[in-house]
């Protein structure tokens, strides 16, 4: 086998630890040996197996197939009536470690989801309130949604408590936001004074040793990627205001419906009295 290819990756050896495996169980299984020893011994090959299976080294390798042919050997001579097979079996069962002999842990089941999770999914896009607002026609009160800004995001308030998957939204946008920012402070205070630094380590550099200037600064990196940051977030700021002016328009409608309806709408806050 090429040394640059990987054990597992070769046919010939997959097939030879596949087919030493598999005799190795079928034998266990049709053993004279006691059923504890027996049932520690399958154990034994299915976890020495699963252990080495990403085995590299030819060295390693050759060992384990060495211990495999010999236990193989073992258990064909005491199928056959020799004892002192079955004994060296029963020695070589004891001698192994427990974690080994024990049988592999099932994997529990699958919990079921948790309730909060249903809660922070979002409705599909045909059913958001972007989409079906206003409403034309309702079967009781209509109530009339309000245009909130929870740091420069707005959003549409339509019911108390607010549901999980808004203040998830919410606080997904504001890092969006806040990461931004940080990008671009980072660029400004740390990345372009020491591109400058850089410029001008590069200018001595070339000024010493009579090289030709080059066109590429480190500080032009640095301005892209500052434009790029800014680029971002102007688009992000113009995608709020359109969603903004369209709830907006949303709750501009709903009013004029409400007051259609006879219904009573008080904008803002009320007054409690003294």
């Amino acid at each position: 086998m090429p040394r640059f290819l990987l054990p597992r990756r070769s046919t010939p050896h997959r097939v030879a630890a596949i087919a030493l495996y598999r005799a190795l169980l079928s034998r266990c299984a049709s053993s004279l040996l006691p059923d504890e020893q027996r049932n520690s011994l399958q154990n034994a090959i299915r976890n020495q197996f699963r252990k080495n299976r990403k085995l590299q080294s030819p060295y390693q390798l050759g060992l384990t197939f060495q211990t495999g042919y010999k236990v193989l050997d073992h258990l064909d001579e005491s199928n056959t009536g020799s004892t002192t097979s079955t004994q060296f079996l029963v020695k070589f069962v004891t001698s192994l470690p427990r974690h080994i002999t024990r049988p592999r842990r099932t994997k529990s089941p699958l919990s079921p989801p948790h309730p909060l999770r249903k809660k922070l999914a979002c409705l599909p896009p045909e059913k958001a309130v972007l989409s079906v607002r206003p409403y034309t026609k309702v079967s009781g009160p209509r109530h009339v949604p309000i245009l909130c800004s929870a740091n420069g995001i707005p959003f549409l308030r339509l019911k108390k408590p607010q549901p999980p998957s808004l203040s998830r939204i919410l606080r997904q946008k504001l890092d969006k936001r806040i990461k931004k920012f940080d990008q671009k402070t980072l660029l400004l205070n740390y990345w372009m004074p020491l591109a400058k630094h850089e410029d001008e380590w590069d200018y001595i550099i070339r000024r010493e040793l009579g090289g030709e200037g080059e066109s590429v600064k480190w500080v032009d990196a640095v301005r892209k990627a500052e434009i790029e940051n800014t680029i971002a977030y102007e688009r992000d700021i113009a995608r709020t205001r359109e969603i903004a002016e369209r709830m907006q328009r949303i709750v501009d409608s709903e009013t004029a419906l409400a007051i259609k309806e006879g219904q009573k709408v008080v904008r803002g806050r009320r007054r409690r009295k003294p």
